[in-house]
């Protein structure tokens, strides 16, 4: 458990969001489980094959960032073009991936701490699990930000 929040320590948001990936391959319990919901269990659809798309680019970037070979701004720019390419561009998954994104360079400039940009990241995502049941119309296909929740132990939106 010590190894996965030390890993979790070195990265800023796109290094944690990275290296939760690797979290979500193993049958470890999520990272604060004691605050989280679990995640229901759902039958595959397309988009949760999206969202496992995404989790793969995510530990491939991952893999360069933790190497040095690559900054957390510039892993998460690229993860940002696959996003695109993948499912395009919404309201929801363009909101979460700029806060991905400002974390990152926040944690690339050492303005940030690890356990900072994890907790803005989460209210982040809290306030989507709020505002989601309301919003009228709703985007297709918000997986950016399920590909989040679901790193965070947190319910995807409906």
């Amino acid at each position: 458990m010590l190894s996965i929040l030390k890993t979790l320590l070195q990265l800023a948001v796109l290094s944690f969001l990275l290296s939760a990936c690797s979290l979500l391959q193993q049958p470890a319990a999520p990272q604060n489980a004691g605050s989280h919901s679990p995640r229901p269990a759902v039958t595959a659809s397309p988009a949760d094959s999206k969202v496992d798309l995404l989790l793969k680019e995510a530990n491939r970037l991952a893999d360069k960032v933790k190497t040095g070979s690559m900054s957390r701004v510039a892993a998460a720019d690229q993860l940002n073009v696959y996003r695109l390419r993948l499912v395009g561009a919404n309201q929801v998954d363009d909101n979460c991936f700029a806060m991905y994104r400002y974390l990152a360079v926040q944690r690339d400039a050492g303005q940030m701490t690890q356990e900072e940009s994890q907790s803005r990241m989460e209210m982040r995502l809290r306030e989507w699990l709020r505002r989601w049941p309301k919003m009228q119309p709703k985007p297709p296909q918000p997986v950016f930000t399920n590909f989040l929740l679901k790193l965070y132990g947190l319910p995807a939106l409906g």
